[in-house]
């Protein structure tokens, strides 16, 4: 994510991920011919890498969490939101100027 960030590299770093069950995987069949196949996106990456690549545009509503505890979800986007403000703060100064002697 680091060097994406930095545009050290093209392509975005991978966060998804994929469980199998009840079949042998990876074989010759692609995952959607799978009988059972759980896809897993953790949002905190999701938010980092489109946060990172411009495309942040989210609210607390728009994140689709099952979560046994609503504190927690609630907690979480709290944490990105600032994370965000963070971020957008930082982009807008001026860069830093050597002092006068």
């Amino acid at each position: 994510l680091i060097l994406f960030q930095k545009g050290q590299t093209t392509t975005p770093p991978p966060f998804e991920i994929f469980f199998c069950f009840g079949e042998e995987w990876p074989d010759q069949k692609p995952k959607e011919k799978k009988l059972i196949t759980v896809q897993v996106v953790p949002v905190a990456a999701r938010l980092l890498l489109e946060m990172f690549s411009g495309e942040l545009s989210w609210s607390a509503d728009s994140i689709p969490l099952q979560i046994s505890h609503p504190d927690l979800k609630d907690k979480m986007v709290e944490q990105f939101k600032e994370l965000h403000q963070l971020w957008q703060n930082q982009q807008r100064l001026p860069p830093a100027q050597p002092p006068a002697c």
